[in-house]
């Protein structure tokens, strides 16, 4: 059977489990700091691939 999905729309949640108030904050901000062109993405995920272990 064939089911034709349609595209998704409208915004995304995404709920924080298990992090204490100063980190998700720290996180939240970030991410809205990075989609606003005011910092650049560098923390320790986005630099796992060019670090030489």
């Amino acid at each position: 059977m064939k089911k034709n999905i349609e595209p998704a729309q409208g915004k995304l949640g995404i709920l924080i489990v298990g992090v204490g108030g100063a980190v998700s904050t720290t996180l939240i901000s970030g991410v809205l700091s990075v989609r606003k062109g005011l910092s650049q993405p560098v923390g320790s995920i986005t630099q796992m691939a060019t670090i030489k272990m």
